[in-house]
């Protein structure tokens, strides 16, 4: 009985008498497959051997696959989900350019200088001796009818650079006969560095350096300039969309290189913008369009026809850099396939949804594009670089275009700039991010001739009285265009993350359980061991060294004692483990 009373009365909380018996226990009592195998087999050391290695290389490989499961989470894959809607759609912007830029009054002398320069530069590089006529038949235009103030755009202090000639850059080449470089050569505003902008293209190089001198001549006009609805009448003949009249078009300007350009189904107006509801050329927009070839500006614009350009409503466009050019005499058909492309945003990628958290304003009135942000980028690089603005891009307030008599080396700069712009080391790719939600257009195009000799006639006669065309033209001067779209499907392609918490969670139950066939409840097993052992190493320390300090009880005792020295009271200090002893310096031992 009294054996019984003696009996150790089990604990709320009790440790285990060695680690070993801990390891049992655990061994014995785990859900964690194959830790049974470590104690049943503990006789044998070979499979007990066999079996601590076999269990430590499938924890390593399932911590391995934690890992790499881990970095895929944290490097934000995405997948992308196609979805096709039908539904009625909205039409796009239609920006149609006639290919014939007029030569300005104001500047007309200086575009004559160029011309015959031109004809020299030709003479001496290949021989050519005859007349150009660049300027006698061409249509001019004064700038009164489009801007208000014109006073200081001629102040007559340009001066053409006949310095910057087209040349030969392949020196040696030349007696052996062999393809040369063309090129001009331009340089800083010291003379000290050089550059030559060359080109195998002939061409090529003949454009590129008389667009150059073009572009110094104009920098005192503004780029865009607002045309009156009289100058474009005789451009678009006839316009339809869904079977009825449409409007002469939502904004119209000129471009120096382009000519007279329309924008339809622009949203810059108080117009509402047409949708479709059914597939075909029926259900779309039907241009006849005039293509007028007085070569205004044969070496800027030496094709014949228009330029299409087909964007969103709410983006300006871009002429230096889309679109693509329709033949005159012909009919051509674009069909359309709407596309919506919507990105993840931070942390899945850096895309932007307005472009509001840019380091700089765009320099275009209209929503976010990538391609307006690089230009808007290379704009503001340009001017903090070569202290002016590229002709062909719109200028921020308070800044001007750049020519070669106000900033002496610009052209030097410019080019050496747009270089590693091309090559994509200057920083405007990092700056400027994809949209977050944009929508594309993929076009399918195809032509014929028109009209046909035996409706030519009948068709010049309907123009002439609807649209006033002049019957006395050929008709090869005329072009057909139709837009419409191939079927009213809208594709949309939707990125969604391709491993969130749920996927993680799910990955790594499943690497668990095929390791270990276990749980998570098997987790809180082992965060149990983990505590257990850590409590384990506690008691154990703490007992060794309760034990050292009962075997030497004065091994922790530190005495001080000042030989020769005594404190105001004549008594010396001895300190014994934080106590202070005081005898008398006369006592005696």
């Amino acid at each position: 009985m009294e054996s019984t009373e003696t009996e150790k009365a089990e604990g709320w909380i009790e440790f285990y008498d060695s680690f070993m018996e801990l390891f049992e226990f655990f061994c014995d009592n785990t859900t964690i497959h194959g830790t049974i195998r470590l104690n049943c087999s503990r006789r044998n050391k070979m499979k007990t051997g066999f079996w601590v290695v076999l269990f430590f290389c499938s924890f390593g490989m399932m911590y391995w696959q934690f890992g790499d499961t881990i970095h895929q989470y944290w490097s934000y894959p995405t997948n992308i989900a196609i979805s096709l809607q039908s539904k009625q759609i909205t039409f796009p912007a239609i920006t149609v350019c006639n290919m014939n830029p007029y030569r300005f009054d104001q500047v007309h002398e200086y575009l004559n200088q160029l011309d015959h320069l031109a004809e020299a530069t030709l003479s001496k590089l290949y021989g050519y001796n005859g007349s150009l006529h660049f300027h006698k038949d061409a249509e001019m235009l004064d700038l009164g009818v489009v801007m208000e103030n014109t006073t200081d755009i001629d102040n007559g202090i340009f001066h053409l650079d006949q310095t910057i000639t087209l040349e030969n850059v392949d020196k040696e080449a030349e007696p052996t006969g062999k393809r040369q470089k063309v090129g001009f050569r331009l340089c800083n505003s010291t003379g000290g560095d050089c550059y030559y902008r060359s080109f195998w293209s002939g061409v090529d190089a003949f454009h590129e350096w008389y667009k150059f001198h073009f572009m110094n001549i104009m920098s005192e006009i503004p780029l865009m300039l607002e045309m009156p609805d009289n100058l474009l009448q005789k451009f678009i003949l006839t316009c339809d969309v869904n079977g009825a009249l449409c409007s002469r078009g939502s904004s119209h300007f000129h471009h120096p290189t382009y000519g007279s350009c329309v924008t339809l189904n622009g949203n810059r107006t108080d117009s509402k913008l047409w949708t479709t509801i059914k597939p075909g050329k029926m259900y779309g927009l039907t241009l006849t369009l005039k293509t007028d070839q007085n070569e205004n500006m044969p070496i800027l614009s030496s094709a014949a026809g228009a330029k299409v350009m087909i964007h969103n409503p709410d983006q300006s466009p871009l002429a230096e850099h889309e679109g693509f050019d329709i033949r005159p005499g012909t009919e051509t058909s674009i069909s359309i396939r709407e596309d919506q492309v919507n990105r993840l945003g931070e942390p899945y990628s850096e895309c932007t949804l307005d472009g509001s958290n840019l380091e700089f304003p765009l320099l275009y009135n209209s929503s976010y594009t990538q391609q307006s942000c690089l230009q808007s980028c290379f704009q503001y690089k340009m001017i903090q670089t070569c202290g002016c603005g590229y002709y062909f891009y719109p200028l921020p307030p308070g800044t001007e275009y750049c020519n070669y008599n106000k900033y002496p080396g610009w052209g030097h700069c410019f080019y050496k700039l747009y270089d590693t712009l091309l090559d994509h080391r200057l920083a405007c790719y990092k700056k400027c991010p994809k949209q977050c939600s944009e929508i594309t257009y993929q076009l399918s195009a195809g032509s014929s001739k028109w009209p046909t000799s035996g409706s030519k006639d009948q068709i010049t006669k309907v123009l002439s009285k609807i649209a006033g065309y002049n019957r006395t033209s050929t008709g090869n001067d005329m072009a057909k265009l139709n837009v419409y779209f191939q079927e009213l499907s809208l594709r949309s392609f939707d990125e969604t993350p391709a491993m969130n918490i749920q996927n993680l969670l799910s990955t790594m139950g499943s690497q668990w359980s095929f390791w270990f066939g276990s749980s998570v409840l098997s987790v809180a097993e082992i965060a149990e061991l983990v505590f257990d052992v850590a409590a384990m190493l506690i008691i154990v320390g703490y007992k060794k060294y309760g034990k050292k300090k009962e075997d030497n009880p004065n091994a922790n005792v530190f005495v001080i004692q000042t030989d020769g020295m005594s404190d105001r009271d004549g008594r010396t200090l001895t300190t014994s483990q934080g106590q202070k002893e005081t005898n008398n310096s006369e006592q005696k031992n």
